[in-house]
């Protein structure tokens, strides 16, 4: 006789239980898109020159010299909201601030890799997992479908690359804006084109910056005091093919891309997170 096991997980936590506790428990919540403003990059006649690079025009009639300007909420929402006392981990991602860069992304994950990847059906099931053999220091690892919003100062002649360029996602319209010295407001581009990474707008003379949103994948490098070899445990004597774990970290600017001849090759928008692993380690090259 066999007896099929259960999915404990989806039985005792599924999601219309939670949907439903929070929509009993839960506030009304309107959601202000965030936008980073391109007067915060765009020196005009010398008696409103920026005198910081990055600083917001205080003349700004979109943003009102704050650098950041908000959409009207949408509608509502329920969300459940806590106020708890919680002690802040390097494992969470979040940003911090950097003189150069502006805000930095900071998260230190850890990954487990199986021995076999239990995804990968159209190829070999019993071969191993390819970063369960050869991941090392060093090696990126890319979480695909774990996409965040970001948004990238770019400049007619100068640089116009993003910065993050793993599982791209760039709006068709509404995803760039410059800003205006004539009116002192923030205007959408419509004639931008997207290359790739590479985001370019026409009819603008050179030096004038703009600002891209988009979505993309975060990286994480196994370079790490604690963790950057493999974890590899020490049981069944050495000869069970038990997962290994790596410590991450971001390193944001050491990732950043300045280019697309020195860009470590992007992935597709679609494809699975756990097959791909092995596709993304790379060597130093081109990283700075």
């Amino acid at each position: 006789m066999t007896f099929t096991v259960p999915n404990t997980a989806s039985v005792l936590l599924p999601e219309y239980r939670f949907d439903a506790l929070i929509s009993e428990v839960g506030q009304r919540v309107g959601w202000m898109r965030s936008h980073a403003c391109p007067c915060t990059w765009s020196q005009t006649i010398a008696n409103n020159r920026l005198s910081t690079p990055g600083s917001a025009q205080r003349a700004c009639k979109t943003c009102n010299g704050i650098g950041f300007y908000w959409d009207a909420p949408g509608p509502p929402f329920r969300a459940y909201m806590s106020f708890t006392t919680m002690a802040p981990t390097p494992d969470e991602p979040g940003t911090v601030m950097n003189d150069v860069f502006g805000p930095v992304q900071t998260s230190e994950p850890s990954i487990t890799i199986p021995y076999h990847n239990p995804n990968l059906a159209a190829d070999d099931p019993a071969q191993p997992t390819n970063a369960w053999i050869n991941a090392s220091t060093d090696d990126i690892f890319c979480a695909i479908d774990m996409v965040t919003r970001y948004t990238a100062m770019l400049q007619v002649g100068g640089q116009t690359i993003l910065p993050f360029q793993q599982n791209l996602q760039i709006a068709p319209i509404g995803a760039v804006t410059v800003w205006d010295p004539v009116t002192s407001k923030t205007v959408p581009v419509l004639n931008y084109a997207v290359n790739g990474p590479e985001v370019t707008i026409s009819n603008y003379p050179d030096g004038t910056s703009y600002m891209v949103e988009f979505q993309a994948a975060a990286l994480w490098v196994a370079w790490k005091r604690a963790g950057g070899l493999p974890h590899i445990r020490p049981f069944g004597g050495g000869t069970d093919n038990l997962p290994r774990r790596f410590r991450l970290q971001t390193l944001d600017p050491w990732l950043r891309q300045r280019g697309i001849q020195n860009s470590i090759s992007v992935l597709p928008a679609t494809g699975n997170a756990v097959g791909a692993l092995a596709d993304v380690a790379a060597s130093g090259d081109g990283f700075f």
